[in-house]
């Protein structure tokens, strides 16, 4: 569960958002809408501890998570999707799996689970955005969170490599996994389960199953 009790955050003197509070339950599958600039990424990464809160607190199952734990946090429950990937660019894609893995069975068997088996030995760069989104969906897999963060991660895409986040995302909550996701599409964000429109929980407290 992810509990949120009165986190306020501002850049310089523009609020962006004040006093917000609410629950996420376990198991979760929540897509965060929003107009351009309301907050939707900062709020994602205030939850994924990306970013400190100016005010208020957020508890992950009951326990606030200080900043001497973050990388326990970050190693342990939360695994992250973005829509700019967060590979190592002049790595190659063994090299970026092996930061969750050195087990070579794994990482093939993750690999082949997408489709990009075959990109093993290819440096990040020289991939496409859909190639570095499956790799970036593999290093998830490997990793195998509790808790999913996932800022924009069709942006960009194909219709064929949306379809594959979009069905991932649904397996891993199937699997029992928060996925919490941030995106302008609105078509995916009915597909992912309950929207949040952040403007309206801006408005009031929610309790979000």
């Amino acid at each position: 569960m992810i509990e949120v009790r009165g986190i306020s955050k501002k850049f310089n003197e523009k609020v962006v958002f004040e006093e917000l509070s609410f629950t996420l339950d376990s198991g979760s599958m929540i897509a965060i809408i929003g107009e351009s600039g309301s907050g939707k990424t900062t709020l994602l990464n205030c939850l994924g501890q990306l970013e400190e809160v100016d005010k208020g607190e957020i508890f992950i199952n009951g326990e606030k998570i200080l900043r001497k734990h973050k990388r326990k946090f970050f190693q342990e429950q939360a695994g992250f999707l973005f829509q700019n990937f967060a590979l190592i660019d002049n790595e190659t894609v063994k090299k970026n799996l092996q930061l969750v893995t050195k087990d070579q069975s794994k990482i093939v068997a993750a690999l082949e689970k997408f489709q990009v088996e075959q990109l093993l030995n290819q440096k990040i760069f020289r991939l496409s955005g859909g190639e570095q989104q499956r790799v970036a969906l593999a290093h998830l897999f490997l990793k195998n969170p509790p808790l999913i963060f996932a800022d924009e991660p069709t942006a960009s895409l194909d219709q064929k490599n949306k379809e594959i986040v979009i069905q991932t995302l649904q397996e891993l909550n199937r699997q029992g996994k928060t996925v919490i996701v941030v995106t302008h599409d609105l078509e995916l964000a009915k597909r992912l389960g309950r929207v949040i429109d952040l403007t309206e929980l801006k408005k009031s407290d929610y309790l979000l199953a």
